[in-house]
């Protein structure tokens, strides 16, 4: 079923949006498919022997994977992601250009619609967004929508272009991009800006730098240099548990950070070489970083994968690591700009890397209005799960519109 319907922009729009069908040619489709059969798996060896991803995928999960993607519907694929309206638009930007953003919106006809941007983060895509676009699409129509959705393709990833190449894309650029996307899009009276991960990093810079960014909702945050936090109560045994996994996370876990941050043109080459390598280096993050009682299927996770090889992804999409390696290689994190006046939501997932207990929470932010603790979900929240992450966006929305921040 084809949702058209919520595609009709509204006329207050400073630019239009083009209309764009995502179209997989076959000769994509005849090199994907050619190089997985050409590809080989890596040799056994005792750590890809194991099963508990301590040593990352193993060479079982790597083969059955690999014998899926070879019988993966590419137009079914591409069908899917045209059942919701598609869009590009023009963004000029003063260091790079015209950088065309890619995005899925859902328009309400509602004159109080109010105007959500979700940003997705890495290895994300907008894809992690079709679950909940499709909960909304069943909930509401175009007539009865509270929202105006916008769902981009961050810069740099999927179908959203990087710039020119005689500047580097930066962390303070992106979020400068995701705002004016906004604007043309007509929201100048004001919109709220979610995001996980790289997303919650434009969303909280929006925040604190753009006015008509009048609350924003996070489901990533962990605590800065600079918090004060001498005075706060303990955390929870709850909150100490997962801080912990945190911790083993930094030790263990954040090697592809350093990488990615120091030496983007080296792994950009390697990973991009084969999709092989795309799905070990990217798949292992859609497996380790979820709920384990609530995995990702084989075929949601080959369907991320597809769209960072078509898209040529992966080398574009290094960027945020060159301002977060080397803070962490000083053994500090990445201090990240956010209002602490304007309504702030944070929704904490059990399997997320990191967390924010919510004693801290409200010390270091005395604008946040909403902390949801949720019982199950990790970092790709929105993907898996859709019901829980939506309706805490939106109860955090209706308690903005409550307080006549939109009217």
């Amino acid at each position: 079923m084809s949702h058209t319907g919520f595609g009709v922009v509204p006329a207050f729009a400073i630019k239009r949006p083009e209309v764009f069908n995502f179209q997989i040619s076959n000769l994509q489709i005849e090199i994907l498919t050619t190089l997985l059969r050409l590809c080989p798996i890596a040799p056994e060896t005792w750590y890809n022997r194991q099963e508990d991803l301590e040593f990352g995928l193993s060479r079982r999960w790597m083969i059955e994977a690999r014998d899926e993607w070879l019988e993966f519907n590419f137009h079914q694929f591409e069908n899917d992601i045209n059942l919701f309206p598609n869009f590009r638009i023009p963004i000029e930007d003063p260091d790079h250009g015209t950088v065309s953003i890619h995005f899925v919106g859902l328009f309400s006809k509602k004159h109080d619609a109010v105007p959500i941007i979700f940003m997705h983060g890495w290895p994300g895509s907008f894809l992690e967004f079709r679950p909940m676009l499709r909960l909304l699409t069943q909930r509401f129509t175009p007539e009865t929508l509270p929202y105006h959705i916008i769902v981009p393709s961050i810069p740099g990833y999927g179908l959203s272009s990087s710039g020119n190449l005689e500047n580097e894309l930066t962390l303070d650029q992106a979020p400068r991009l995701m705002h004016q996307l906004m604007m043309e899009l007509g929201f100048g009276t004001g919109y709220v800006a979610q995001g996980g991960d790289v997303g919650s990093n434009l969303a909280g810079q929006m925040s604190a730098r753009f006015e008509e960014c009048k609350a924003y909702h996070l489901n990533f945050l962990g605590p800065e240099p600079g918090d004060d936090l001498s005075t706060v109560q303990s955390p929870t045994s709850e909150e100490r548990e997962q801080m912990e996994r945190g911790k083993n996370f930094a030790f263990s876990g954040s090697a592809y950070v350093f990488e990615h941050g120091f030496r983007p043109a080296t792994i950009g080459h390697c990973i991009a070489s084969s999709p092989i390598a795309l799905l070990a280096w990217i798949g292992e993050k859609y497996v380790h970083w979820t709920d384990p009682l609530h995995r990702l299927s084989i075929q949601t996770i080959l369907e991320l994968t597809t769209l960072y090889w078509l898209t040529e992804t992966f080398p574009r999409s290094l960027y945020p690591y060159r301002h977060l390696a080397p803070v962490l290689a000083s053994g500090d994190s990445l201090s990240i700009s956010k209002s602490t006046i304007k309504p702030f939501g944070y929704a904490a997932y059990p399997f997320e890397c990191v967390l924010m207990p919510k004693a801290w929470a409200h010390q270091v932010y005395p604008n946040l209005i909403q902390y949801s603790r949720q019982d199950k979900g990790g970092h790709f929240a929105a993907l898996e799960q859709p019901e829980i992450f939506l309706d805490d966006v939106l109860r955090f929305v209706e308690l903005v519109r409550s307080r006549g921040i939109f009217v």
